[in-house]
């Protein structure tokens, strides 16, 4: 192994000559432990290179650096000895080598080796007595406050573990250890301190075996704002009196140390610049959102927001091998904290703070070159995440700490590692809960009777006022999909719709190829009357839940009213979808998402809030509230998306606000409990479609959906429980609801491009035993055009109504 920073120049021993033909002298040398001597050091560079060079450094060296928690006592405090083993602990057993450990410890490890040599006959030179040590070095910068005496760094330095010849040198022998130092910048000297070395016999050097030095670098004339200088030391070794020049020089570190007195740290102090500092951030109660985000950040950047079309790369972990660069310039930090903020809206809407109790949350942090603004165009470099104020405010103390006790300046570089709470890894585990919750208990039905379904009749209400609305609307909902109700408080009924065509119709009843198409709208219903609701102007509809990036857009799941902090608020659940490429099913499944609105302005969302999205769950297939499960708990349904087959999810939480993600707990009847982790749920009931409803009968729960087990299916059946979560059984040859005419070859449109799908129960439309449901028709004719069937034919793509009553077998 060769050293990079620890050099010796050794002159060697001449020929004696004449009278000097007989001669005994002492050489001292330093080599690695395989006896190779050492080079010297490249020539000192300009401060302005140096810096530089610190900044380029090789990611093959970036694992040079810990010591984040290093407390700066440890680095003031004065003593007569210093403990060695951090440096050799650092390096490995028996390892030679350099290292700076972080920007307080610098430590080289090497073999000293004292040899008496006795020169016959002008060139014949034998060693006749030696004794070699380890010589282990470790320099210590300084944290001070006070005085600019501060600026002084030490080093210490050991010779142990001596090994001496038989026969000996001569003990008597005085070797001597001084240092100096010198300054690449007129503007500044490097002097020595009163700590310069020993003086001492061989002998004395085998028992006590340590020395220190102390080098001082004042700022002088220099007028930066953090009054910058740097410095390299060495260390002269030499035997005191010695008839031929022997002298050893052991340098220090290859860029040398930094001094400063800067106000944005501890006031004045130096360091050892070429490392890569670590900010370990433990994952302690009062930062846990904090932990979370940067974990996820780190290990999983395509799953954080904002999302991006191309693969995202975060910096900052040493797994990118991209370290951050602290940033002071107070200007680049609010460009950085007013772009992510605006994502942040963008993603979690205009209310994301919730009176001020959460906070836009960014990595890389925002005093950072790598941070959203700074570090470059477009997304996939940063992370944003809506996180609790008070943990971003103590994360935030936890960054400035680490800031001032590491002397972290302007282009510093640091990684960020996240541990534990107990300081131990963290893990997928930690960022995500896991493990049973509460066990499943399976009630007893007061009536176990399954439920039969009489009378059905087709174009129910409110059949006739969507039609009639359609025809007359001059910029209101002339048809669209999904098709979830909500009954208001006021008595009005809110329609949730996701693709909606917008009118004018023609005055045949075709629909114009200019008519505007948004991805999400809601109709108010009131009585017969009925009002469309959009995002955007007048002017320029746009979707209720714009899209959060280009090819993006929401679907819309099921909704319910939410009661948080003593009001009501509407809670529409939405998939987030994405287009990659030309053709016409090219897109998938994004994430999902809960939107609150006010009652009192629905045309945007407070807040929305990310759903467990981690599985690919669709959940929003349907939502059955506190207010009627029986039990206090909100129960989420989802789909596990296949062409056929398709498998029902469960989820609860308590109470009615869907966005205490923290707060749900995931079905597993396998394991017969309630898990923590969406990933640890498990599918349940096969066969059902991408929407469906659950809602309470006689005592149980009824569940209807289009038949998944076949493509396109027209058939909607039914499932009885005697819980919301199951387990769901139906009667052979007697669960069907309803059997839908429009789809296929041979339906009543006589199209093989028609489909049907989204058959739900509205408990909004309830009355006794009379029940509602709705599903919509759609065509795989997707072209432009007045042929396209979309616009030659409005009436395809619209919902149908159909009621039923439901009565015991």
């Amino acid at each position: 192994m060769f050293f990079t920073a620890l050099a010796m120049v050794l002159t060697m021993a001449p020929q004696a000559t004449g009278s000097d033909a007989n001669q005994t002298f002492t050489k001292v040398s330093v080599t690695d432990f395989e006896g190779k001597p050492f080079t010297p050091p490249t020539v000192r560079k300009s401060p302005q290179d140096r810096k530089r060079d610190i900044r380029q450094e090789a990611t093959a060296q970036a694992d040079r650096s810990a010591g984040a928690e290093v407390a700066s006592s440890q680095r003031t405090a004065a003593a007569d000895f210093v403990d060695m083993s951090e440096c050799w602990d650092a390096l490995g057993p028996g390892v030679g080598g350099e290292k700076t450990i972080d920007h307080f410890t610098w430590c080289s490890v090497g073999i000293f080796t004292v040899e008496d040599v006795r020169c016959t006959n002008g060139s014949s030179c034998q060693t006749v007595g030696s004794v070699t040590f380890r010589m282990s070095l470790q320099g210590m910068g300084n944290q001070g406050a006070d005085s600019s005496a501060d600026r002084m760094t030490r080093v210490w330095l050991m010779l142990d573990e001596p090994v001496i010849s038989n026969p000996p040198p001569r003990m008597d022998r005085r070797l001597k250890f001084s240092g100096t130092c010198s300054t690449p910048s007129a503007k500044t000297s490097c002097s020595v301190g009163a700590n310069d070395g020993d003086t001492d016999s061989l002998q004395q050097w085998i028992v006590a075996g340590h020395t220190d030095f102390d080098f001082n670098l004042p700022a002088g004339t220099l007028t930066d704002t953090d009054r910058i200088a740097y410095g390299d030391f060495m260390i002269k070794s030499e035997v005191v009196g010695n008839p031929l020049n022997q002298d050893s020089w052991i340098f220090g570190p290859e860029n040398g140390f930094r001094c400063d007195s800067s106000p944005k740290v501890h006031y004045h102090g130096c360091v050892y610049p070429d490392v890569i500092s670590e900010f370990s951030l433990r994952a302690t109660p009062d930062v846990s959102e904090e932990a979370r985000h940067v974990w996820k950040a780190q290990n999983e950047p395509n799953l954080t927001l904002p999302t991006s079309v191309a693969p995202k790369s975060i910096p900052g972990s040493r797994a990118s091998g991209q370290p951050l660069e602290r940033m002071v310039n107070a200007n680049d930090k609010k460009a950085n904290n007013s772009k992510s903020a605006g994502q942040c809206r963008k993603y979690w809407g205009r209310g994301y703070s919730r009176g001020n109790t959460r906070q836009c949350d960014e990595y890389p942090f925002q005093s950072t070159y790598q941070g959203s603004a700074m570090g470059g165009a477009g997304v996939s470099h940063f992370s944003v995440d809506v996180i609790s104020t008070e943990h971003n405010r103590k994360a935030g103390e936890h960054l400035d700490k680490f800031y001032n006790e590491q002397r972290i300046l302007d282009l510093d570089r640091f990684y960020v590692v996240v541990l534990a709470a107990d300081g131990k890894p963290y893990g997928k585990n930690d960022a995500t809960p896991s493990g049973p919750v509460a066990p499943i208990q399976y009630p007893q039905c007061a009536n176990s009777r399954a439920p039969l379904v009489r009378d059905v009749k087709e174009q129910a209400a409110p059949t006739k006022a969507f039609l009639d609305y359609a025809k007359s609307t001059p910029d209101g909902w002339t048809g669209g999909d999904s098709t979830y109700s909500v009954t208001l408080p006021d008595g009005r009924r809110l329609w949730v719709f996701s693709d909606t065509f917008l009118g004018p119709l023609n005055g045949d009843g075709t629909r114009p190829v200019g008519a505007k198409l948004v991805n999400s709208t809601f109709v108010i219903q009131d009585g017969d009357s009925l009002t469309t609701i959009t995002g955007g102007t007048k002017e320029n509809p746009e979707a209720i839940m714009p899209p959060s990036a280009p090819d993006h857009w929401y679907w819309a799941g099921d909704a319910m009213l939410a009661g948080i902090d003593g009001e009501q608020y509407l809670q529409v659940t939405y998939q987030e979808y994405q287009k990659f490429g030309e053709g016409a099913w090219d897109w998938r499944f994004s994430r999902n998402v809960v939107a609150t609105f006010s009652l009192d302005d629905l045309s945007e969302p407070e807040r929305v809030d990310p759903l467990p999205s981690d599985s690919r769950v669709a959940w929003g297939s349907a939502v059955l509230e506190a207010g009627r499960s029986g039990d206090e708990y909100t129960y989420i349904y989802g789909v596990s998306d296949a062409p056929i087959n398709k498998k029902m999810r469960v989820a609860r939480v308590k109470g009615t606000d869907l966005s205490k993600v923290d707060d749900w707990q995931f079905f597993d009847m396998a394991e017969g409990s309630w898990m923590r982790g969406e990933r640890e749920g498990a599918t349940s009931l096969t066969g059902i479609a991408n929407e469906y409803s659950v809602t309470p009968w006689n005592g149980g729960f009824v569940l209807v959906s289009q038949d998944s087990t076949e493509a396109f299916s027209g058939k909607i059946r039914l499932w009885h429980s005697c819980s919301p979560y199951g387990p769901y059984t139906s009667l052979a040859d007697q669960d069907l609801v309803y059997r839908m005419p429009e789809p296929g070859p041979y339906g009543s449109y006589w199209d093989g491009n028609i489909i049907s799908y989204n058959a739900h129960v509205h408990p909004s439309l309830r009355q006794g035993d009379v029940w509602t449901l709705s599903y919509n028709v759609n065509s795989m004719d997707n072209r432009i055009s007045p042929e396209g069937a979309h616009y030659r034919d409005p009436g395809i793509y619209k919902p149908r109504f159909v009621s039923f009553r439901l009565v015991s077998s």
